[in-house]
């Protein structure tokens, strides 16, 4: 059995040294930029944080089914710390805010972990450092239940186009329906994120700024809304998960599972859902053949949103 308490002790370390693993690669002298395709990087930070994470939780969970963005695996040792499963005690995790117990432990074999190490790898390549995240997420029975998302740096206002390394780590296990956040990998009770309220007057859209072709944009507009274009997805849903969008839509089929997994169970730890622009439900099978998500993405924490611009979504795609 996988326990969450011990699943979010370790999955915490985890995010937290990867961003120390990704910086130290944005602080060296050659990142290692490789392409996959157009506008699709690999770094050196990709490979060796997702190498990191995947051997770190096989040492937990030996036969816990792992499927990461990378299909490179790096063989070497890294100077971290190794992680433990006593960071967070089982009492944080086992009830909803009107103290109804939860459940607090699943059967691995019916458990994925999709990992993306480094999201937003075109904007770190561009040095957009804001816009890079890593997303964890965990899957039982094929439906998104985990998440966790590690954003390593923000942007400074002085001087202008600088970054600190000032992790900030979002996680929560939608049957509690709350969502937890820490600064670093030490703090043994986690901050709670309160739920975001919108202006039904003005209601902010966030979609993609990459990979966006004018017709889409077009489409995008005619929604009415205010207009958010941020790099990531895993950015894209901090904005909509802080407040500072309402709605996230992406047009495109770029998105991967390891890509939404994680950012669907947060949303629907406040009441919210990920969707496909004709309201179908993503289905995170291990065993398929391709992770490409085919259905594009309409996404809120605001049931109430979706149910109102999801009529509008179909066809767009």
């Amino acid at each position: 059995m996988l326990k969450v308490h011990e699943f979010f002790s370790v999955g915490i370390q985890l995010a937290y040294n990867s961003a120390k693993i990704i910086n130290a690669v944005r602080l060296s002298s050659n990142i290692g930029q490789k392409w996959k395709g157009i506008d699709d990087p690999v770094t050196i930070a990709d490979i060796q944080a997702q190498s990191y994470i995947v051997k770190q939780l096989h040492k937990h969970w030996p036969n816990l089914t792992v499927i990461g963005e990378e299909n490179i695996q790096d063989s070497q040792n890294y100077d971290l710390p190794d992680t433990n499963l006593t960071l967070y005690d089982e009492t944080i995790f086992n009830k909803t805010h009107n103290d109804k117990n939860i459940r607090t432990q699943y059967e691995i074999d019916d458990l994925c972990v999709w990992v993306d190490p480094l999201d937003g790898t075109l904007d770190f390549v561009k040095g957009d450092y804001e816009n890079v995240t890593t997303l964890i997420g965990v899957s039982y029975k094929q439906q998104a239940l985990m998440g966790i998302i590690s954003q390593p740096f923000i942007k400074l206002q002085e001087p202008q186009n600088t970054y600190q390394f000032k992790p900030k780590i979002y996680f929560g296990h939608h049957p509690q329906q709350k969502l937890f956040y820490i600064n670093d990998c030490t703090s043994h009770i986690p901050f709670e994120l309160n739920k975001p309220q919108f202006d039904p007057l003005n209601v902010r859209l966030c979609t993609q700024r990459n990979r966006l072709t004018n017709q889409e944009l077009q489409k995008i507009n005619s929604l009415g809304c205010q207009l958010y274009q941020v790099g990531g997805s895993g950015k894209k849903c901090l904005t909509v998960l802080e407040g500072q969008a309402d709605i996230f839509i992406c047009l495109g089929v770029g998105m991967s599972k390891w890509d939404i997994c994680a950012p669907e169970a947060l949303f629907k730890t406040f009441g919210g859902d990920f969707l496909g622009l004709a309201g179908q439900h993503y289905v995170y099978n291990p065993k398929d053949k391709s992770f490409d998500n085919p259905y594009g993405n309409i996404s809120s924490i605001h049931s109430e949103l979706l149910e109102k611009y999801l009529p509008k979504t179909q066809g767009m795609l």
